[in-house]
């Protein structure tokens, strides 16, 4: 493909890249939880150029972690060596980089004029809040190890531990409100909605708590452990298992709508357009799953092996692979209509806005196309 051979349109920025200039004060658009919104069909009304070209490509670590935050003129993420970075989405300049006291494992969330993040326990786990304009940070709290994506409503950070810990956050100063300890490990991120909290854990458990005081409301068992965070329309939640379920759950009162079976393990998130949910397996097989007749499922295999998820776009449905590779798929016949090869494995969903693709690839390199 003629993306693949226009090597000299792209912008190498290394590593060490000085900081070019400060970032905007802030952005119109705001990125408040894990792939944009709680349904991650921030895509979905996208459509690509015929033949996307890379655009620019940039490094900036030993290790991308987590999904990014886009604004609407930048992209920020945060890095296996200890660093959360500003990019210029247009050009792929490093705006600026700020240090950080340990790994972020999972991606910033961005609100306004500021960026929240969270790291693990190398040597201690805290939320931050990232100011956007210089990377200045306002605020550190230690909570613990947290390695999935933190969730906002609006008001106040949610995060979830490895030791199974659930902290409500502050965004004014960091202060914690409240804490609720769980069974099990906390992989996925929880996700906010109308009848409260929802929490994922490792023992194969659903909680609802109360976003206000942190209560347990009620628990559910799940057929499997859940280690990607839910999509939710607010009113129902739809959660992927290694053990190759996808679910659908209603959230008054808490119990499984419908439980399909999609083969291998899946442990990208689901994403959700309208009635119609998208899953990608580790196999390769992207299902197309109506919510409200999930025995109408249907599926293509691509032939590729796949940890992250899918994304759903007019233009079709872009996935990754480990081996790098990128596909836009055709999801009424499975046929690929634009293909491209990125450095490393993919590991998180790529990302589209404006047309431009983002794509997180092995080796700290950011990858896009127009």
């Amino acid at each position: 493909m003629a993306s693949l051979l226009s090597v000299n349109a792209i912008t190498w920025a290394g590593a060490c890249a000085p900081v070019v200039r400060s970032g905007p004060a802030r952005q119109e658009t705001t990125w408040l939880a894990y792939l944009g919104n709680a349904r991650h069909d921030a895509a979905a009304q996208e459509t690509l150029n015929p033949d996307p070209r890379p655009l620019w490509r940039v490094g900036v670590g030993r290790g991308v972690r987590g999904s990014p935050a886009l604004g609407e003129s930048v992209v920020a993420v945060g890095t296996a060596d200890r660093y959360i970075v500003l990019i210029d989405r247009a050009s792929g300049d490093v705006l600026w980089r700020s240090r950080l006291d340990g790994t972020a494992r999972s991606g910033p969330l961005l609100d306004d004029d500021q960026l929240y993040i969270a790291t693990e326990a190398q040597p201690e786990g805290r939320v931050y809040a990232i100011r956007l304009r210089d990377g200045k940070a306002l605020w550190k709290t230690r909570v613990g190890s947290v390695v999935a994506p933190l969730a906002f409503d609006g008001t106040a950070l949610y995060a979830g531990t490895e030791m199974g810990l659930v902290l409500r956050l502050e965004t004014d100063h960091g202060e914690i409100r409240w804490r609720r300890q769980l069974e099990g490990a906390v992989r996925g991120g929880p996700v906010a909605t109308p009848y409260g909290l929802v929490v994922t854990t490792t023992i194969d458990m659903l909680y609802l708590l109360d976003r206000e005081s942190g209560v347990i409301r009620a628990r559910l068992p799940l057929p499997g452990a859940v280690l990607a965070t839910p999509a939710s329309d607010g009113r129902h939640v739809y959660l992927t298992t290694t053990s190759g379920s996808v679910i659908a759950v209603d959230l008054e009162p808490l119990s499984i709508r419908w439980e399909r079976h999609a083969g291998e393990a899946i442990y990208g998130s689901p994403a959700l357009v309208g009635d119609t949910l998208y899953v990608l397996s580790r196999d390769g097989k992207l299902w197309i799953v109506p919510t409200n007749a999930p025995d109408g499922a249907t599926n293509h295999s691509l032939d590729i092996v796949a940890v992250a998820g899918p994304t759903p776009l007019v233009s079709g449905v872009l996935v990754g692979s480990v081996s790098g590779e990128v596909l836009l798929v055709d999801p009424a016949t499975g046929a690929i209509k634009w293909r491209t090869q990125v450095s490393g494995p993919i590991e998180e969903p790529p990302l589209v806005r404006d047309r431009q693709v983002v794509v997180i690839a092995g080796h700290g390199n950011i990858h896009t196309y127009r």
